[in-house]
Formats: structure tokens, C-alpha cells, sequence
């Protein structure tokens, strides 16, 4: 990480309807690289693994361009306990934004696979056949489970490596478990882009998970014409800011489901 970049802390906030509340806290490091921001899909994707973590409790999850792994962080966090396994991956440049957030919210990790750790920090880049294999061989010798999740946010976000990723998936879909689903959250900013073709060649097939019924405390929003800066750098031991988007933000974001298709999953 350059010594030249800025380090901003801010906190999400996550609540229920029922008056269940949790905060995580996050490391976002200003400088160009993409991979170290909470972009608005991370928010929709992390709010949707907090609101639904029964579903997650008890599994293995593997997060791709994990980032700030706010995802992993809002199942980690939660009350009562998750017991899920997770593994947090990316580039090497932004493991040192993951490891970073996971000492921000005090939670132990390994950044080598152990049977004995239930959280790793490890690079996977993607379409990397031996990495991705070498992922799946870990947690079925050393966890003696396979991988039933995959999180991404705002992974088709460079045309270039969408097959990348797609073929990531598939790899763990089609050699490591049929019935592990990818759910990821994307910010829609071209509408002639289409991923049709590449998820029938990697005999994938897609669902868009309805977020309009999903609940969003309002404190997660700002007004659009407030350009406030609603991130700023605590000060001096103060909580940090809190981190919030835009209504019309949100609107562009979409929720899929990406699995196996239907005759594939034996």
C-alpha cells in the first residue's frame, strides 16, 4: 500500500425491523484502485447477508473482490453468533485493505488456510485454475466442508474480467459443489452490457433477487442534493462518520443469484 495514501475509517450501521442493531467499521483507502472503496452494491449486498444470516449461519462462504469484505463483516458481526466459515479473497494489493478491516472490527483471522481458523484472508486472482482449485482443495481437506456461498459486489465491474470471474464461479460450481450459489450485487452503468451469453457458455444460469421488499433503515441514506461529505475522517479517537449513499444510488443496483443450471445440479 502506498504511503501516500489516505486511510478514511467510517461505520455502517445495519438494523431490522424487529429493533436488532449492529455496527462494522471500515477502512477505505483513497487512492485510485478501485478495490479499496465501499461502492453502493457493497451496502445493498452486505445489508441483504445481515437481514437474511439464518440463511448463511453454519456455511462456507467465499468472498470474491472482497475489498473491504463488508459482507463477510455484517455475517461475522452478527448476534447471535454466526458459526459460518469465511474466506476473504482479492488481489494481493487490496488483502492489506481486508486484513486491515478485519483488525477494525477485532476479528481474528489467517492468512494461510488452518482447520483451526474460521475466517482467511487469501488472493485469488481470477480464471486462475490452479488458484481456484487450490481454494476448493483447502476447505474440503482442512474444513471438511465444501463452499456453499460465493459473495461479490460489484464484480462486473471491468468488461474484461467478466469471464474471469464467470469462469472463477464455474470452476467451483461444476468441480467443488453443484448446489453453491453466487450472489452478487451489481450497479447497472451500461445497459447494452449483457452477461447472456458468457453464463451459457460456462453453463450458468441467473435470477435477479427482488430488493424492493428488502428494508433499509433511512439512516442509510442521505438526500441526493446533499453533497455533504458523509465519510470524513474521524479525528482524535471520535466515532467514525457514518457511511451512507443516495437514494438514486441505490436505485442502480441490482441483486442476482448465479448458479448451476437446473439439470447440472446432481
Amino acid at each position: 500500500m502506498s504511503s501516500n495514501s489516505r486511510i478514511r475509517c467510517s461505520r455502517v450501521e445495519y438494523h431490522d425491523q424487529d429493533g436488532n442493531g449492529m455496527t462494522v467499521l471500515v477502512e477505505q483507502v483513497m487512492n485510485a484502485s478501485y478495490g479499496n472503496y465501499v461502492w453502493p452494491s457493497s451496502l445493498v449486498l452486505s445489508n441483504y447477508v445481515w437481514h437474511h444470516r439464518k440463511r448463511f449461519s453454519d456455511k462456507t462462504l467465499l468472498e470474491v473482490g472482497a475489498g473491504t469484505c463488508l459482507s463477510s463483516l455484517a455475517l461475522a458481526k452478527s448476534q447471535p453468533p454466526s458459526h459460518a466459515h469465511l474466506i476473504m479473497s482479492d488481489l494481493a494489493p487490496i488483502l492489506p485493505v481486508v486484513k486491515g478491516c478485519l483488525s477494525l472490527n477485532k476479528m481474528d483471522w489467517s492468512d494461510h488456510p488452518v482447520a483451526t481458523s474460521r475466517h482467511w484472508v487469501q488472493e485469488l486472482p481470477w480464471g486462475d485454475l490452479d488458484a481456484v482449485s487450490a481454494v476448493t482443495r483447502d476447505v474440503e481437506q482442512l474444513w471438511q466442508t465444501k463452499i456453499d456461498f460465493i459473495l461479490g459486489s460489484d464484480t462486473f465491474y471491468h468488461p474484461p474480467d467478466f469471464e474471469k470471474l464467470l469462469m472463477t464461479i464455474s470452476i467451483v460450481i461444476q468441480r467443488h459443489n453443484p448446489q453453491c450459489r453466487f450472489i452478487t450485487a451489481y450497479q447497472e452503468r451500461s445497459s447494452k452490457r449483457s452477461l447472456q451469453y458468457l453464463l451459457d457458455k460456462w453453463s450458468l444460469c441467473c435470477k435477479q433477487i427482488p430488493i424492493d421488499d428488502m428494508w433499509f433503515d433511512d439512516s442509510l441514506f442521505f438526500p441526493d442534493d446533499d453533497s455533504t461529505d458523509q465519510d470524513a475522517p474521524a479525528d482524535g479517537g471520535q466515532i467514525p462518520s457514518r457511511l451512507t449513499t443516495s437514494y438514486s444510488s441505490l436505485s442502480s443496483v441490482f441483486l442476482l443469484e448465479i448458479s448451476a443450471k437446473p439439470d447440472q445440479r446432481a
